[in-house]
């Protein structure tokens, strides 16, 4: 069925200072139509982004809605689609997709036990143990890793991965760092590079292309220097891999690293935009144009294999995004 709409707004939430992804998500709503409007939505009016962009509209916090003021807020602001861009309001949108879809209002996300299983680092590592791509070892102790084991990854179980986290800690520095977190979950040290892989999936599980890119430079767990790359059979791993979770819908991004002998380590599956997706984007990955044409009825215009370009390269410097 093809959805017509008088007016078609766009919500882009958390905004914070990603002004370059909030671009790039106006660039992808006019590829469908030029009239299409993309607001940005923060609960702190005097973030960065609200004093950069045209369209700002303050949010309350997520944990003050209901169905009923939610659907008001929407409707008050005119928004047709959703697209979330925080690990901390993922569950949210995924709760609220289907009585929004009832009302017209789609949303960018995939389902809640998708969201749920990525969230929780032990669960994730128990499912992938032997996938496509292994997950990295992960444990409740020091003394249930590898006696060899002498640099350790510290982490809270739930949630962002980059949120209190101890990389490459001996163990009196993991002693140290966890007083400052509350479920811990422990994991070794690997050295080697690391790449982002981000993918988007169709409402029938479905990868649509995937752009690799190395991880140049990164900064509280968000990769100011990227560049992408081709490998095509690391490619079809990670198709292997995102197909394993039922559920996975919209823009999605798996972090992996490779080690000094090139073997593959799974370390998180994010199920939304990142940081430095407008690359991706740029390349002809167009997962926000996608997910509008998949709402308003219109999935046969989505490419199967879309073209992606190669070698593109993404620089962040003073939230400034250069990409050439």
């Amino acid at each position: 069925m093809v959805r017509s709409f008088d007016q078609f707004t766009l919500l882009f939430s958390s905004l914070s200072a990603k002004i370059a992804l909030y671009q790039a998500t106006c660039e992808q709503a006019r590829l469908v139509n030029p009239n299409y409007k993309t607001i940005g939505a923060d609960s702190d009016p005097a973030c960065i982004g609200a004093k950069e962009i045209d369209s700002f509209v303050k949010i309350p916090p997520i944990q003050e809605f209901n169905q009923e003021n939610l659907l008001h807020f929407c409707k008050e602001n005119n928004i047709q689609f959703v697209i979330p861009t925080r690990d901390g309001e993922l569950l949210f949108w995924a709760v609220h997709q289907e009585f929004l879809f009832n009302h017209q209002i789609g949303v960018m996300i995939s389902s809640q036990s998708a969201i749920s299983l990525c969230e929780d680092k032990y669960s994730f590592f128990k499912y992938f143990e032997k996938g496509p791509i292994p997950s990295i070892r992960t444990s409740f102790s020091l003394d249930a890793l590898p006696s060899y084991c002498e640099r350790f990854v510290v982490k809270e179980r739930m949630g962002s991965a980059s949120r209190s986290i101890g990389l490459n800690l001996n163990s009196e520095e993991v002693d140290f760092h966890l007083k400052s977190i509350n479920e811990p979950i422990f994991q070794p040290q690997i050295n080697g590079r690391e790449l982002s892989a981000e993918t988007w999936i169709d409402r029938n599980g479905l990868c649509h292309g995937v752009v690799l890119r190395w991880r140049i430079l990164i900064i509280d767990g968000e990769s100011h220097e990227s560049e992408i790359f081709s490998n095509p059979e690391w490619t079809e791993k990670l198709i292997q891999t995102f197909s394993m979770i039922s559920g996975l819908q919209g823009h999605v991004l798996a972090q992996v690293i490779v080690d000094d002998e090139g073997c593959l380590h799974l370390v998180e599956i994010n199920p939304r935009l990142g940081g430095a997706s407008p690359l991706s984007l740029k390349a002809g990955l167009n997962s926000i144009k996608w997910s509008l044409q998949e709402f308003i009825g219109e999935p046969d215009q989505i490419p199967k294999s879309p073209i992606l370009k190669n070698k593109l390269r993404l620089s962040k410097k003073n939230q400034v995004v250069k990409i050439q």
